[in-house]
């Protein structure tokens, strides 16, 4: 199940047309659910209760994978000193050692000095426990307070340099990420401050690592080709091969991706691009006429040709092919399954049929990385050239792993840090799942050295907090990390270390 769109699918659809939406929807967009998981603390002994858990232990994965201490070309701004005094928005990201953002915290809030016992409580659970947040703190001052407190996340660096050229690779396998592009910042849809748990420059104002041509500073929305040229060179400098660009298909109607276009030919030899076809829009009453209609399986031919017509030949006819990434020589294709298209025991043909349409128009059959769901169809397993499960944290490796064909596939999600996403602005539960460092991660990246190609789910989801690529507060063992610390992983596995 990919989760996320139970929210951020009805989101999307306020951002293209006129919504009402419907509190039932939120829980049952889907035909899959989300069971539990398990927390690194738990998987380590440690007591936190029923929370949600993800073991961590790896041949060689670390609690810590890279320097900490090494902050790399950033730099922090000054740490706060004071005066303690009551704010009326409360700066989340104010303080950069526990002890000093608790107390800037405090005093936002209640206008006065914390207690020693307060300071010393909260700075020990930020050091060494990984499901404490900052977020979490200053709710629960606010409702000890019983304040309602509007909330701000300012930028805790003075710096944000350019990070250019991919590392030099010494592992044979390929590493993509799942790329996400429904944003309309700032403060609209997928783009509230306080929907995630950390935050990419140009979210809520504009930035100039976003600037594109003329414009020296843009917002982190696609319509910008400067969100599209700096998530493609992080991309490249992080190590990554190729983005894998999450389509719901209006996302692409009318020539919507021609800042990619443009992005793309601004660059040398830039990362290539992939096709991740999210089926939830199919059916859904929120966008035009074409889109009201979920494609029945039971008639392949007509399923196919709107399937085709409406996202795979809009999506590959504006990019150009030099840009395509291929594996085992033809273009990636992901097909997601979000329990709109019906019966699953009809997926070969419809496959089929895709690949057949596909290779009549481009000259090429594509490479069709097919949801798990799908194989419903034992037939898919002849049809399709991989498969994948999109939510991996119930699984005991952390991971789903492909052989389908002789080709070694892996994917993962390795972050989850929501906010907003099912309880705004409330405290998370226990059962809550909140994975933040890299404990997941470099286990993924570690195990997977043997793999021809690992995906990662994703490159930068800003609402449910699963993204590796910058953002300006990642904030564990008791720090604020660099921006770019996934990246890293990333850069210093491909290198081989």
């Amino acid at each position: 199940m990919k989760p996320r769109n139970v929210a951020t699918g009805l989101e999307w659809a306020a951002l293209l047309g006129p919504v009402a939406l419907i509190s039932g929807l939120l829980s049952g967009c889907f035909d899959q659910t989300m069971s539990q998981a398990e927390s690194p603390e738990q998987s380590a002994g440690a007591t936190v209760g029923a929370g949600p858990r993800a073991q961590t232990t790896g041949a060689r994965a670390m609690s810590h994978p890279i320097d900490e201490k090494d902050l790399g070309p950033f730099k922090l701004k000054p740490e706060w000193t004071g005066p303690c005094g009551r704010a009326e928005v409360v700066d989340v990201n104010l303080g950069h050692a526990p002890e000093a953002f608790v107390r800037a915290a405090h005093c936002q809030i209640t206008g006065k000095e914390p207690s020693a016992e307060v300071v010393r409580g909260w700075a020990e659970k930020l050091r060494s426990q990984s499901r404490t947040r900052r977020i979490d703190v200053v709710r629960t001052l606010c409702e000890e307070e019983k304040r309602t407190c509007q909330l701000a996340y300012s930028d805790p660096w003075e710096n944000h340099p350019e990070l250019v050229g991919a590392p030099v690779k010494k592992l044979k396998r390929d590493i993509g990420a799942v790329f996400m592009y429904f944003f309309n910042c700032p403060n609209e849809v997928n783009c509230k401050m306080d929907w995630a748990n950390t935050h990419a420059p140009g979210m809520a104002e504009e930035h100039p690592l976003l600037g594109f041509g003329e414009r020296k500073a843009g917002y982190y929305v696609p319509s910008n080709p400067g969100f599209w040229r700096r998530e493609l060179v992080d991309a490249k400098y992080a190590g990554l091969d190729f983005l894998l660009l999450n389509t719901y298909g209006p996302d692409i109607e009318d020539g919507k991706l021609e800042p990619l276009a443009k992005a793309l030919a601004s660059l040398d030899d830039p990362v290539k691009i992939a096709f991740f076809d999210d089926t939830w829009t199919w059916g859904q009453p929120y966008f035009s006429e074409a889109w009201k209609q979920k494609p029945d399986l039971n008639d392949t031919e007509a399923a196919a040709k709107r399937i085709y017509e409406m996202k795979w030949k809009p999506f590959f006819s504006q990019v150009d092919k030099r840009y395509w990434y291929r594996f085992n020589g033809k273009p990636f294709v992901y097909f997601y399954n979000a329990g709109t298209l019906l019966p699953r025991t009809k997926s070969s043909a419809l496959i089929t049929r895709l690949k057949e349409m596909f290779a009549a128009e481009f000259h090429e059959e594509p490479f069709v990385d097919a949801d798990s769901a799908y194989f419903e169809d034992a037939a898919m397993e002849r049809v399709a050239d991989a498969r994948y499960q999109w939510f991996t944290f119930n699984s005991p490796e952390r991971r789903s792993r492909s052989t389908l064909k002789g080709h070694i596939i892996d994917h993962a999600m390795v972050k989850w840090d929501a906010v907003g996403r099912d309880l705004p602005g409330k405290l998370p539960r226990q059962t809550d799942l909140i994975i933040k460092d890299a404990a997941v991660f470099s286990r993924v990246l570690e195990e997977t050295r043997d793999a021809e190609l690992l995906v990662i789910a994703t490159w930068n989801d800003l609402g449910e907090g699963t993204g590796i690529h910058r953002n300006y507060d990642y904030y564990f063992h008791g720090q604020w990390q660099r921006p770019d610390y996934f990246m890293q992983l990333i850069r210093k596995s491909q290198s081989g270390q």
